[in-house]
């Protein structure tokens, strides 16, 4: 009977994932000589390049009325999430003692750790600016402890 009791949370999961849709919509914007609508296949489509190459970070569609520059466009919290999520990873399992984003043209190799559970390499430094704007306190320098 727990077999199948698993089974069906498993089963459950695959059909969550498979209806998941992503953190992010397409953003499309252009110069184009009229409105542009394309349909829901096509969208659905390009949706799926973009699941399929997560390192794209857009590309330009040619029409007959003009360029569309398409991209992902993610809602602003998400970082917040990413770091929450990195928070709840880092400090229920010890054995993990950081997870390393690598470093892209416009950033640096970057570590999460259990007191620093961040995204971002500066996002530590903002997280306490913001708390001391809420408090009223100045921030403290970088190099304080």
């Amino acid at each position: 009977m727990s077999g199948q009791a698993d089974d069906r949370v498993v089963i459950g999961k695959l059909n969550e994932i498979r209806t998941r849709r992503p953190p992010w919509q397409l953003l499309m914007v252009g110069n184009t000589d009229g409105m542009i609508a394309f349909s829901a296949e096509t969208n659905n489509a390009l949706m799926r390049i973009f699941d399929l190459l997560p390192h794209l970070g857009g590309v330009t569609i040619k029409t007959t009325s003009g360029d569309l520059s398409l991209s992902r466009d993610f809602p602003g919290n998400y970082v917040n999430e990413v770091d929450a999520l990195l928070a709840g990873i880092l400090n229920s399992e010890p054995e993990i003692t950081g997870i390393v984003f690598p470093a892209t043209g416009t950033r640096p190799e970057h570590m999460a750790t259990v007191e620093d559970p961040h995204l971002l390499p500066e996002a530590k430094e903002l997280a306490a600016a913001e708390a001391a704007n809420e408090t009223g306190e100045p921030p403290r320098a970088r190099d304080e402890k």
